[in-house]
C-alpha cells in the first residue's frame, strides 16, 4: 500500500513512563512463607534419613478432613520437594511389596547389568570386534 507505514511510531523516551502497579505487601509478609508442614497439613512427622541433601520424612497429614500417611523429601532450606500421601490401608498393602523389592534390589541390579553387558557384546560382535579376545582378558 502506498503512503501507509507499517512501522510502529517512535516512543518518546523523555516523557515520564507510568510505573507498573505493585501489590501493597510489606517486606515482612513478602519474606514470610508457610512452612511445608503447615502447607501440607502435617500433624505428626519423623525424619527417617538424609539422602543427597534431602531429608526423607514420614508422618501423618490432614487433607480435606481425611488423614493420610505420607512420605516426603525436604530440602536443606526446609522446602518440600516431593510429597506422597496415601490412606493408611494402602500403605499396609504397599509396604510388604516395597520391602520385597528392597530385599531383591541387588538381584534386580545384577540382572540389569548382565543384560546391558550382553547387549553391548552383541553390538560389538555385529561391528566385527572379536569379543572372545576381549573376554579372555578377564
Amino acid at each position: 500500500m502506498i503512503g501507509v507505514s507499517t512501522e510502529a511510531p517512535a516512543r518518546d523516551v523523555s516523557a515520564p513512563q507510568p510505573e507498573p502497579a505493585t501489590p501493597d505487601v510489606s517486606e515482612e509478609q513478602a519474606g514470610k512463607r508457610k512452612k511445608w508442614t503447615e502447607f501440607k497439613g502435617v500433624i505428626e512427622s519423623t525424619t527417617i534419613d538424609e539422602v543427597d541433601r534431602l531429608k526423607i520424612v514420614a508422618g501423618v497429614n490432614e487433607y480435606k478432613g481425611n488423614h493420610y500417611v505420607f512420605l516426603g523429601k525436604v530440602t536443606e532450606a526446609d522446602f518440600q520437594r516431593a510429597f506422597f500421601s496415601m490412606p493408611a490401608y494402602v500403605w499396609q498393602k504397599a509396604l510388604p511389596i516395597l520391602s520385597d523389592y528392597a530385599q531383591r534390589i541387588g538381584v534386580i541390579e545384577k540382572q540389569a547389568m548382565a543384560k546391558a553387558v550382553l547387549d553391548e557384546l552383541k553390538r560389538l560382535k555385529e561391528l566385527g570386534i572379536d569379543i572372545k579376545a576381549i573376554t579372555d582378558q578377564l
